[in-house]
């Protein structure tokens, strides 16, 4: 058995989540889709709606954007992009001075400030976060695009990687999406067009099931990590120990995952063949790490795995034989708040940091998948 505290290239050491004030049940959301073909003469079964808003098991979800408005005419999307972009700041703002007041350190104490999110904002989110918190002018920004929601993992990875050649620094990672944004004009017109179409070519059904259960599926939040280097004095303070990370990507299969931009802003893009791709890609990016120290699947104590859907996590669950202990984090975050896409795992750290740890040197995995269809993985050592 390898020495865990060999080679730590960083240490997590506080947390913290934002999820926006609106909550919406899904049996509302449903409803709100329902009205919404039934308001425009659609032909699409309602029943087959609230079936698949059904399936995806979510309790409900907390948007940024109302839904009140999902029947009228939507917003320009320069108005929603605005609020969007606005929001983002907001909500990484609450994180990050939450972390810096339970810690103590101040914000030109920050080496590195890495950012992920789905919001198209040039200057980015981090940028505009600087206008707000006085961090140092020379700071190291990192503003990860297009990963998705495994760009979470890759964001801890990431900064990993950075502090593992600068071990007496600290960095923060953020993150925030807002996939209500989508309901601001993208979904409803993808349902209009298909469906206005279907008679014609009936093989959009697959099409519009893909939109509603997209629709079904996202979620609003926020998360924020602070990681130091092993030499940092807060490195003693660490609650999960980054030992090791690895990627994978497999070819010709970006189809699968993503966004795609439409005329009234983005489209979701999560086709059900995805579920076939999860047991062999993470397997590739698992196991070739776990080998590399000596470790078995079997030896892994806890799971941190996104939740990117019901049969994505049942795929991952049969794959390495996992139990429903190792799969509560998961299930339980999807239930409460949904796929909120990069900010699922910081979020399911955040809850776990403050609830129920797991016993110290528990080994586990941090593991998520994204568009290209890509995966990232962490091997760790909680504290």
């Amino acid at each position: 058995m390898y020495d865990r505290l060999h080679n730590v290239r960083a240490h997590i050491v506080a947390s913290a989540a934002s999820l926006p004030e609106r909550y919406y049940p899904q049996r509302h959301l449903a409803e709100t889709v329902a009205e919404f073909i039934t308001a425009n003469k659609l032909r699409f079964p309602v029943d087959l709606i609230h079936q698949l808003f059904e399936n995806v098991r979510i309790t409900g979800r907390h948007f940024e954007f109302p839904v009140e408005g999902f029947c009228a005419s939507p917003p320009p999307i320069a108005n929603s992009a605005a609020v969007a972009i606005d929001a983002c700041v907001r909500h990484s703002e609450i994180n990050v001075r939450r972390i810096l007041s339970e810690t103590g350190l101040r914000a030109r104490d920050i080496s590195m400030l890495a950012s992920v999110t789905l919001t198209p904002a040039v200057p980015s989110i981090d940028a505009r976060l600087m206008n707000r918190i006085a961090f140092r002018s020379d700071i190291r920004r990192l503003p990860l695009a297009g990963l998705g929601c495994m760009a979470g993992v890759a964001g801890i990875t990431r900064v990993a990687d950075y502090l593992d050649g600068r071990p007496d620094e600290a960095a923060l990672l953020i993150s925030c999406e807002l996939s209500s944004g989508l309901w601001q004009g993208s979904v409803q017109n993808d349902l209009r067009q298909m469906i206005g179409r279907l008679d014609q070519e009936p093989h959009l059904h697959g099409d519009i099931v893909m939109a509603i259960v997209t629709a079904a599926l996202f979620g609003d939040g926020s998360g924020a990590l602070l990681m130091v280097g092993r030499d940092h004095p807060l490195a003693r303070n660490s609650t999960v120990r980054i030992v090791d990370s690895r990627s994978n990507w497999v070819p010709d299969t970006e189809h699968i995952m993503g966004l795609d931009y439409v005329d009234a802003g983005m489209r979701n893009i999560l086709r059900p063949e995805v579920k076939t791709f999860v047991a062999e890609a993470l397997g590739d990016v698992i196991l070739p790490m776990l080998a590399a120290h000596q470790l078995e699947a079997s030896a892994i104590g806890h799971w941190t795995l996104h939740p990117g859907g019901p049969r994505i996590m049942d795929a991952a669950e049969e794959a390495f034989d996992l139990s429903a202990t190792m799969m509560r984090p998961s299930r339980e975050a999807l239930i409460d708040v949904g796929n909120i896409s990069s900010a699922t795992v910081l979020y399911m750290l955040d809850r776990i940091l403050r609830g129920e740890r797991p016993p110290a040197e528990t080994t586990g995995l941090v593991v998520a998948m994204g568009p290209g269809f890509s995966q990232e993985a962490a091997l760790v050592v909680w504290s």
